[in-house]
């Protein structure tokens, strides 16, 4: 399924009307079925479908019992695309709540459950390069102008983009791309184009990955948890500076 689908619009600039065609962001139910009930349905760009579910499935926690990541079998209808899991167990909701990720999203997280022991630095020109490819590289966002992006890299390069309309979505698909592929997450970095929140520093901070960089701002509940999970929050990258907000030491000035 294509992320993106070509509409006629009409362009008005002063006082000229002219009619084209326009690319636009596909926005899809995916549905959720656990031993064939529904539990969740995500809306998101139909794409990467497969590390979207196993990332959201695996950082929310909600499900309780033994089920295989690999075995998850995606069915795509035209209109919603249905992920369906074998669980040997049962889903539990119980003490979450919907937190405030935007319509495109959601997120259960509430509180830091982990203190992040990784010894990485990194230099400031490494995140500056880093950044810079991970905003050539998010091609969608480009298109549309209402695509957000998220990466995963090392030091060095980085190692998987995922793009989606909406933000949590994008970090969950990036996390469910190493979860897959069996990638360690230490010495890891997450690269966001949106605002920072409180769910994406848990999310983060759930699979103990050290550092988390933004084009934007966080939010004040998100400096304190990343404080409270010795996360490294990094927003305003913008050309040649940024702002460190909680545990600077990782970055080497």
């Amino acid at each position: 399924m294509q992320p993106l689908e070509n509409k006629k619009i009409v362009r008005v600039k002063q006082n000229e009307a002219i009619e084209l065609d326009d690319s636009l962001a596909v926005e899809k139910k995916i549905k959720v079925y656990v031993n064939n009930e529904e539990v969740v349905s995500l809306s998101a760009s139909p794409v990467q479908i497969k590390e979207l579910v196993v990332g959201f499935l695996m950082t929310e926690d909600i499900l309780k019992g033994d089920w295989c990541p690999e075995k998850i079998t995606i069915d795509e209808d035209g209109k919603d695309i249905k992920a369906r899991v074998e669980l040997e167990g049962h889903v539990s909701f119980e003490g979450k709540t919907i937190t405030s990720g935007c319509m495109s999203s959601v997120s259960f997280l509430s509180d830091v459950k982990v203190t992040i022991n990784d010894n990485l630095k990194i230099s400031q020109n490494s995140i500056f390069r880093l950044f810079k490819e991970f905003q050539q590289r998010s091609t969608l966002y480009r298109t549309t102008g209402c695509i957000h992006a998220a990466a995963l890299a090392d030091e060095n390069e980085i190692l998987y983009i995922a793009e989606d309309v909406g933000r949590h979505n994008a970090v969950d698909k990036v996390i469910g791309w190493a979860l897959l592929n069996r990638v360690d997450l230490k010495g890891k970095i997450i690269l966001v184009s949106g605002r920072i929140s409180s769910e994406m520093a848990l999310k983060t901070a759930k699979w103990k990955i050290p550092i988390i960089v933004s084009r934007t701002a966080p939010t004040t509940l998100a400096v304190e948890l990343a404080q409270k999970a010795n996360l490294t929050l990094i927003g305003f990258l913008r050309g040649n500076r940024f702002n460190i907000y909680s545990n600077p030491e990782r970055i080497i000035l």
